[in-house]
């Protein structure tokens, strides 16, 4: 449950891609609505990520580019999955030629914020999965969001890109969007190599209000799951060590968003009363 009646709205983007955006966003996702939160995932990237990660009917299905297109209503868009906390928004069916335009609908937020109001009654936590860079699609899902999340990879290039959304973040907010930094995410970290575990060791040490204490290790459990069209958390029964990582992370994200888990809102469950 949230405490209050706000809904959050986070924006999970970066500069650069190849860094497990999606990777994030769907995970996150799962282990957020595991821990109680009414959550919503939106793909707005027009490749499709997130519906190419869960299932080849789910990438088929229309979506988001229906809805915003006028032919089809939102709630025949919204696919509720098995975990009852969990609903996802597709892309939907985009051609090649229409992505210009897709982006330039959604640009000024005003699309996206209105998705997610009309929809605050039924979700706390709406996510926006957005493609890399800070244009288009992705500048109106920041402008839609109360927060962005931004997942970078350990490894240098990737840690420099961190100026630019800091400068895009201060640009939103002179034009009056109140978004803010959720906190930024180590993804691919390869505790083992020098270099990776160096530019964890610097973030941590110059953002450390800023970098989440979890990151994501580098894991062939993560192409694994997206083999089997399901998050890291379903692949086996018995979870890997790397799905720990996102509970870890869902935690601190409630801390951050004041959100309380299902667990946490009723208090402690007797084993045998």
């Amino acid at each position: 449950m949230i405490n209050g009646t706000t809904q959050r709205r986070v924006c999970i983007a970066s500069q650069k891609g190849g860094v497990g955006k999606t990777t994030v966003a769907l995970n996150l996702a799962y282990a957020m609505a595991r821990r109680g939160s009414q959550t919503l995932l939106v793909d707005t990237d027009p490749q499709g990520g997130i519906g190419l990660s869960l299932s080849r009917r789910t990438a088929a299905a229309p979506g988001l580019a229906q809805y915003v297109s006028q032919t089809a209503p939102l709630e025949s868009v919204i696919i509720q999955t098995r975990v009852d906390a969990l609903s996802v928004l597709p892309v939907g069916q985009l051609a090649m030629q229409d992505t210009a335009g897709f982006g330039s609908v959604l640009a000024d937020g005003a699309v996206l914020g209105n998705l997610a109001a009309s929809l605050a009654g039924r979700f706390q936590l709406v996510m926006f999965d957005t493609p890399s860079g800070f244009a288009g699609v992705t500048l109106g899902a920041m402008r839609a969001s109360t927060h962005v999340l931004s997942p970078v990879q350990a490894e240098p290039l990737a840690a420099r890109s961190l100026s630019q959304l800091l400068e895009v973040l201060t640009a939103l907010r002179n034009e009056g969007t109140p978004v803010e930094l959720l906190g930024i995410v180590l993804t691919m970290l390869q505790m083992r190599v020098d270099k990776s575990l160096s530019v964890a060791d610097e973030l941590w040490g110059q953002l450390s209000d800023r970098v989440f204490q979890t990151s994501i290790p580098r894991d062939p459990a993560f192409l694994d799951a997206s083999a089997a069209g399901v998050p890291l958390g379903l692949l086996h029964r018995r979870p890997s060590p790397a799905s720990s990582s996102f509970e870890q992370l869902a935690i601190e994200v409630e801390a951050r968003l004041q959100l309380t888990s299902a667990e946490e809102a009723h208090g402690p469950i007797s084993l045998v009363d």
